[in-house]
């Protein structure tokens, strides 16, 4: 993929997808990001959030970069404010298990957002395509839909669904300005049919129901009298509290 964004289509998805990433992040704060994906690019700049550091399944480029595998994150739980999934969830064989550590490893309140290719737009019908791919979105590809029901069941709540690159998958300088005519106003609509997507959901807190305890009204005992006598006037109360239920 880092290889592949240098082509003419391959910028035209990169400055898509900074767009994207751009209105989205400048709007979220915190403490730590952590930006999980398929390149050694750093697609988190537009942030405000101090500490900034990715995961790579190869060498890392420069001190910010740990080498992992994004279904077993080595990072102590609840301790991230942000994680940048790009296009993780197309290239990993595990990807329900993905989005369960992005789960343990965010704080209560903390964000994700995901980046990847749209199954239901010309890119993901070209990738089912028989023949040679010569393309790099040959991955397991899901629609917004089964994403946005598994971050649902990890307590997650979606904030915002975007979609981008409404050009044709041809690595054509000429194809890409003819097929974008009309991408400002797809883009402005957000017309479900773009090639890319882009979803941001906040881990919701876990509420905490109190234990209530329901407590009986007994006659209270009368002052005044020897604690003997009070005993003996409690006792007689819960006596006939008794019989009253039986009958």
């Amino acid at each position: 993929m880092s290889s592949w964004y240098e082509t003419p289509l391959g910028q035209k998805l990169l400055s898509v997808e900074n767009q994207l990433l751009t209105e989205s992040l400048s709007r979220r704060f915190g403490y730590h990001l952590l930006q999980i994906g398929c390149a050694n690019m750093p697609m988190f700049e537009p942030s405000p959030i101090g500490h900034k550091f990715s995961i790579t399944h190869g060498n890392p480029t420069d001190d910010h970069c740990i080498v992992a595998k994004g279904e077993a994150i080595p990072i102590a739980s609840e301790s991230i404010d942000l994680v940048l999934l790009h296009h993780a969830l197309d290239y990993s064989c595990y990807q329900h298990r993905l989005l369960r550590e992005v789960s343990r490893v965010l704080i209560a309140g903390g964000c994700v957002v995901i980046i990847g290719f749209n199954p239901i737009s010309s890119w993901g019908i070209r990738s089912r395509m028989p023949g040679r791919k010569s393309h790099p979105w040959q991955g397991k590809l899901l629609s917004t839909l089964r994403i946005t029901d598994w971050l649902k069941l990890l307590d997650f709540q979606v904030e915002q669904v975007r979609h981008g690159a409404y050009t044709l998958p041809v690595n054509s300088p000429a194809m890409i300005r003819y097929s974008s005519v009309f991408e400002k106003l797809a883009t402005r609509i957000n017309w479900p049919t773009g090639g890319v997507y882009m979803i941001s959901a906040r881990k919701q807190l876990t509420p905490l129901t109190p234990i209530q305890t329901s407590w009986r009204d007994f006659a209270s005992a009368n002052v005044g009298l020897p604690v003997a006598e009070n005993i003996r006037q409690v006792s007689r109360d819960l006596l006939n509290a008794s019989n009253e239920e039986k009958k």
